[in-house]
């Protein structure tokens, strides 16, 4: 057991040694057991239950790992409750009687579907927030991208006309993408993705400043009407488990309306 999980068990758990509660500095032996309890966090007043049903990829004591389908909010938003993802967590929580906190390790646009990573207790959400992550998203783009790879370094921050988009400025905060060419379609080309940064629309926004904006995202330029949301999957993701401390790997397969825009558009 790493020193920081021994100091958050000391700050926020609780421990046992053969049912007794003890502390981290007592010596143990040979055939005793040692049981840890990690604190749940009660959830936020503004949170309602929503009973979706949910598509589960991982689950364990400590994390559990969704795809989200298009359409549905990572987090419930101010007016809307009820609808969420995270909501819909909580209440799979409660009808399998395991009553875990809902922390969100990332994040996904409405209408992009992917992974979605939970940490059931602060201490796993404090640790995968400041580990490693090698997050992969599938992108369909309007047109015939013209490279195989592309590198792109381009500052984003707030539109200075709206509140909800993004855009390419000088006085924006560094992002850099990595795209690459895997398929070629009549209209379309998909894209493998890689983020380095994290910043709001990213991908969606640096797309369109080279020209090739995601097929469906009517906010930065796509003029397909061909579906109804961003053609943007979240379909691999990399971490550390924060109690074993190697690493794991989650896939979600790509959502059947990006197959069948694809498969209309050989």
């Amino acid at each position: 057991m790493s020193r920081r999980t021994l100091t958050f068990i000391k700050r926020f758990g609780e421990l046992r040694v053969n049912g007794k509660k003890t502390n981290v500095n007592t010596v143990i032996t040979n055939g005793d057991l040692v049981t840890v309890g990690m604190p749940l966090t009660d959830h936020p007043e503004h949170f309602s239950e929503n009973n979706q049903t949910i598509d589960i990829l991982f689950e364990d004591k400590h994390l559990i790992v969704v795809n989200k389908q298009p359409g549905m909010s990572t987090l419930p938003t101010q007016g809307v409750r009820g609808r969420s993802l995270a909501e819909a967590i909580m209440h799979y929580a409660r009808i399998s009687e395991q009553y875990f906190g809902v922390h969100p390790v990332n994040r996904l646009d409405r209408f992009t579907s992917g992974i979605v990573v939970f940490a059931k207790h602060r201490y796993a959400h404090d640790f995968l927030t400041k580990s490693f992550h090698d997050k992969r998203y599938i992108a369909v783009v309007d047109g015939q991208f013209p490279v195989e790879e592309k590198k792109i370094s381009l500052p984003i921050g707030r539109h200075r006309s709206s509140i909800v988009e993004r855009q390419v400025t000088v006085t924006g905060k560094p992002a850099k993408t990595i795209v690459k060419r895997i398929e070629e379609h009549k209209r379309y080309t998909v894209l493998s993705v890689k983020l380095f940064t994290g910043r709001t629309h990213q991908i969606r926004v640096h797309l369109s400043a080279i020209g090739y904006p995601i097929v469906g995202d009517t906010l930065y330029g796509s003029i397909s009407n061909q579906l109804n949301r961003q053609a943007l999957h979240a379909a691999n993701y990399v971490t550390v488990h924060p109690i074993t401390q190697k690493p794991i790997q989650f896939y979600a397969p790509t959502p059947k309306d990006i197959v069948q825009l694809l498969s209309i558009n050989l």
